[in-house]
């Protein structure tokens, strides 16, 4: 029930504006404390979530030069002849050249057949139009060799149509796709069913197949008369310095030489260089010192606490960060790994200042650009183990970033005790609401007595006023 407010109708006390007053001022002592608690601590862990993303790409990078990625620095593949033959190269390959002359490429089996006599015009076409009413028909596929072999079992008869067939062999195999293709034209169409196998090479894309009818009828075939096959090839091709030929099944060839994919594209030769790729090798450090120089700047500018003067009263201002030693527990963690990856012995390149990569005054990172590429030129097993022992440090699923930012660790804990504290302080407010709540109701129930008792006071005087007026007591 809502309160009734009478304005000091009796009292001439402004109730109700007393009444928010005494209100606000409780507001002002109980629940704006609190709400700006709730709104710092959501502050902050807005900014640990950033934080978190910032240090996962830091993460993603750190481990693009370690050991599980084949070292630091990136190999590049060249090719004398692309049109015959490309490579790629991961980081872990050897640095080399290799002559390849294809002889032959790789292709998939592939089959087509029309029933003599007959031309398919329609998808709606029966297959075998001249067999007689219910005659079973059969076609058996098979779809490679050895193990590696699918068989695909059709049964069918005189009204299947080659929509059906081509259904039926398509929910059955998994090692081949039948097709309709039109050899005619739209005018005058020329179906021709097409089985393909989806892997090339003999292993895998080979196609045999027997058909015919019912074996009751032996001899009878009212269809496959006109078979057009295709059959599957190994890719072969030679390497100097190795005798014989070399078959693959595929044209992608990754088993060869450690670390190296070659693609066969046509007959012909080629020689393959691997090399490290000194410009992708330098991008990748860039952008490695440049996540880290954002991530200080991240946790510099949402750490700082500020005075604010402009007001009657002086305000000190918390960055989001402030409250929390996660971030600058972090960035310590970041700069001993730095300091750990130094190698051990006397070499001209050992740690991080050898790379050209030092620290500056305000913390961040410079790289000299010429003094990398010099080191890495001149020793780049050294640059690639500084790198690759710090990429191991920092980038692994249990390295030093892993502990701030997997699931259920440093900075999920911050945030879930954060979370908890929010939830507290919001139990807290809403108690301090209702507490002004009832309070305002006592306030008015008080207001209401008093402007009733002053009513009442007020009558008296008025009827005592009166009756001494009529006993001459006024003029």
């Amino acid at each position: 029930m809502s309160l009734i407010s009478f304005g000091g109708l009796a009292s001439g006390i402004q109730s109700k504006e007393i009444i928010e007053a005494i209100s606000m001022a409780t507001r002002r002592q109980r629940v704006e404390p609190n709400l700006q608690k709730i709104s710092r601590l959501k502050d902050t862990n807005a900014a640990l979530g950033e934080f978190k993303g910032m240090l996962s790409k830091f993460q993603g990078l750190s481990f693009a030069l370690g050991t599980l990625s084949g070292g630091a620095i990136p190999k590049l593949a060249t090719s004398s002849n692309e049109q015959f033959v490309t490579a790629s190269a991961s980081n872990s390959a050897l640095n080399g050249s290799y002559d390849l002359n294809v002889t032959n490429l790789a292709k998939n089996g592939t089959i087509s057949f029309q029933t003599t006599g007959t031309t398919y015009t329609s998808p709606t076409d029966k297959v075998a139009p001249s067999a007689g009413p219910g005659t079973i028909l059969f076609a058996n596929f098979t779809i490679g060799e050895g193990v590696s072999s699918e068989v695909v079992s059709l049964v069918f008869d005189n009204n299947t149509t080659l929509e059906q067939f081509v259904s039926m062999f398509n929910e059955q195999s998994n090692s081949a796709t039948a097709t309709l293709v039109n050899v005619g034209t739209t005018q005058n169409p020329d179906l021709r069913p097409v089985i393909t196998s989806k892997e090339t090479g003999t292993n895998k894309g080979k196609i045999t197949f027997i058909s015919g009818s019912d074996p009751a009828i032996p001899g009878v075939d009212y269809f496959f008369q006109n078979q057009t096959l295709s059959q599957a090839e190994n890719a072969k091709f030679t390497m100097a310095g190795i005798g014989g030929e070399i078959e693959r099944s595929s044209n992608t060839i990754n088993d060869l030489v450690p670390g190296v994919t070659f693609k066969l594209q046509a007959p012909g030769s080629a020689k393959i260089t691997i090399e490290n790729d000194t410009s992708l090798t330098k991008e990748k450090v860039q952008d490695l010192v440049k996540t880290y120089n954002n991530i200080l700047d991240f946790v510099r500018l949402n750490s700082t606490i500020t005075r604010d003067d402009s007001g009657s009263e002086p305000k000190i201002n918390f960055g989001p960060l402030s409250s929390t030693k996660l971030a600058s527990s972090a960035l310590t963690s970041l700069r001993s790994a730095i300091n750990s990856s130094a190698l051990s012995g006397g070499g001209a390149v050992r740690i991080f200042a050898d790379l050209g990569i030092t620290t500056k005054r305000d913390g961040t990172l410079d790289l000299d650009e010429s003094k990398f590429e010099e080191a890495l030129s001149s020793n780049p097993e050294a640059v690639n183990d500084i790198l690759k022992k710090f990429g191991d440090n920092v980038g692994a699923t249990d390295g030093v970033i892993a502990q701030y930012i997997k699931f259920n660790s440093l900075i999920d804990l911050g945030v879930q005790a954060n979370e908890r504290q929010i939830s507290n302080i919001n139990e807290t407010v809403n108690r301090a609401e209702q507490f002004i709540l009832n309070q305002e109701k006592t306030l008015m129930q008080r207001f209401g007595r008093l402007e009733s008792l002053i009513g009442g006071l007020q009558s008296q005087q008025s009827a005592l006023t009166s009756a001494l007026a009529g006993l001459g007591f006024y003029r």
